[in-house]
């Protein structure tokens, strides 16, 4: 079942470039005699949009234009600027939250990305709309959406305004310490607490917090920055480890959030 739809929204499984019980679909997939068909990420990436979400959200009642969030899986993540690239020739107009994944492996041999995504229903009472804030422009690969009772900001990375990881120098030698998550953590929350201000709510109200490490060893670092910053609140999290290297150089955590707008 590729889609589901609650309410005002369709939630759309993870998608590959495949044919069930039939691996890779030619139709997104360079061959290998061929030297001048276009690059793999790209026609994985394209063959997706048209053949598996553009289907799977026109079936449930809503199109591309209603997207609000995905998140990109990839196998090899020096693959993200061309997957970004052939993601933005569809969605350049469309505001939709994006985060990116690295991922080790997946169930289709030569499958090499998966996306799944949130949209609306074509006739949704709720709309949706772009938050911005001063945050540095490379700590997301998307905007923050605002949707009803919710707000989807894209996954955040710590990269300052100087393209730097934060905190990349601090205890390089001591992993144990998790400095690394502490000061990233604190980065992206800081980042988190001003797009919740621009949408007029708070993370008091984190719904759903997914953090991808490279190193779950940098975990504690992460958690401690949540207890120092926000005390006995509740975090709703999962903690998933991915394979190295992350999108940045020095990067400890990617961390995507859903959270409330609700007064």
């Amino acid at each position: 079942m590729p889609a589901v739809v609650c309410h005002d929204f369709v939630f759309v499984a993870g998608q590959m470039a495949h044919n069930p019980g039939l691996g890779l679909d030619q139709r997104g997939h360079v061959p290998e005699h061929s030297a001048w068909a276009g690059i793999e990420i790209c026609k994985q990436t394209e063959f997706l949009i048209i053949e598996k979400l553009r289907p799977a959200l026109e079936a449930a009642g809503s199109s591309l234009e209603q997207s609000l969030k995905a998140q990109i899986y990839l196998a090899n993540i020096e693959d993200a600027p061309d997957c970004l690239d052939a993601w933005n020739q569809y969605y350049a107009d469309i505001p939709c939250a994006v985060t990116v994944v690295p991922t080790k492996s997946f169930a289709t041999v030569g499958g090499i990305v998966e996306i799944n995504l949130i949209a609306l229903t074509n006739g949704a009472a709720r709309k949706k709309q772009v938050v911005e804030t001063d945050i540095p422009g490379m700590a997301a690969y998307g905007p923050c959406i605002k949707v009803g009772e919710f707000l989807l900001p894209s996954g955040l990375i710590a990269i300052g305004r100087d393209g730097h990881i934060a905190g990349r120098t601090i205890s390089p030698g001591f992993a144990g310490l998790a400095h690394a998550g502490h000061i990233q953590a604190e980065a992206i929350y800081d980042y988190a607490e001003a797009l919740c201000q621009a949408a007029g709510t708070t993370m008091a109200k984190l719904l759903r917090a997914q953090y991808f490490v490279a190193d779950v060893a940098v975990f504690p670092g992460v958690a401690m920055a949540w207890s120092t910053r926000f005390g006995r609140q509740p975090h709703p999290f999962v903690c998933v480890q991915t394979p190295t290297p992350m999108p940045a150089p020095g990067t400890a955590v990617i961390a995507d959030f859903w959270i409330s707008t609700l007064q």
